[in-house]
């Protein structure tokens, strides 16, 4: 049975050690259920589904194009044994024209919304596998409602954390720690990123697994040729691309360039993209 966090404490048993041992200080409301919910189930097609609960396009985000190019790679290898469908996370006022394999949407500023999602999932019965984009911006309005979606699905959960921050504060690990709980694995992109889950946060490594990011393939292009045509002949480029925000700390390297240029003259350090839409409304270029 998943523990599940309730608006309701007097209908509940409150586990005193807290979830799986972490502290109920940080997340009080962390409690195990007395029954099970059952939900009414819709009859199951041969076809198992997984349900992917993320930013997706048109929205302007890293990860929405990275869950579309995703989709598409899983739809081109495994079509004739699974299918694949979209929850795609909006926020309030924001509305998209979605592709077809949206078939859901998750308001994740209203906390109903995360209520309404998991009976959805538990009631369809083609639904086998739930795998969540997960980067705590997107749930940043309700991150307890998050996490009662998590305990409130019946379906095995598998998460990619698209970010794991080292040397976290209480109030993180505790957070990071219960989501990994709630679900069947985590997937993280490198190894640095899973010896941090185990070693700042407690995961255990047999929840782990590092899947590598991953890129499209391009035309390979001559490295002369683009170095005349953008200019940087003689040039050592180090680069950085994608939306841009505070979160990718590139001050970091912009504060290690003159050491660098001390022992190579020739670098140039490129950053290429442009402000990440949600940036810009709520802070400006």
């Amino acid at each position: 049975m998943k523990t599940k966090i309730t608006s309701n404490p007097n209908e509940i048993h409150i586990n005193k050690q807290g979830l799986y041992g972490y502290d109920n200080t940080v997340y009080p409301r962390i409690v195990e259920t007395k029954i099970k919910r059952h939900y009414p189930k819709k009859q199951s097609t041969d076809q198992a589904e997984i349900l992917v609960i993320t930013s997706y396009p048109p929205r302007e985000c890293g990860i929405a194009t990275y869950s579309q190019d995703l989709i598409a790679a899983i739809r081109n290898k495994f079509s004739e044994s699974l299918s694949m469908k979209v929850c795609a996370l909006e926020s309030g006022h924001q509305k998209y024209d979605y592709p077809e394999e949206v078939k859901y949407k998750l308001d994740t500023s209203e906390v109903t919304s995360y209520l309404n999602l998991a009976r959805t999932i538990n009631d369809d019965a083609n639904v086998q596998l739930v795998l969540i984009q997960h980067e705590f911006g997107l749930f940043k309005e309700q991150e307890m409602a998050f996490l009662q979606l998590l305990y409130e699905v019946s379906k095995p959960i598998v998460i990619v954390f698209h970010t794991v921050l080292p040397k976290p504060d209480q109030r993180l690990r505790s957070e990071v720690k219960s989501i990994a709980a709630a679900c069947r694995s985590v997937v993280v992109m490198t190894n640095t990123s899973a010896n941090i889950l185990m070693y700042d946060y407690g995961v255990s490594t047999q929840k782990i697994r590092v899947i590598p990011h991953g890129t499209h393939l391009v035309a390979h292009v001559d490295e002369k040729i683009l170095k005349e045509k953008y200019n940087l002949i003689g040039r050592k480029v180090l680069s950085t691309f994608g939306l841009l925000s505070s979160g990718k700390s590139l001050e970091t390297t912009i504060e290690a360039l003159p050491a660098i240029v001390e022992h190579c003259p020739e670098a140039i350090f490129l950053i290429i993209g442009k402000t990440h839409p949600e940036v810009v409304k709520n802070e400006g270029e």
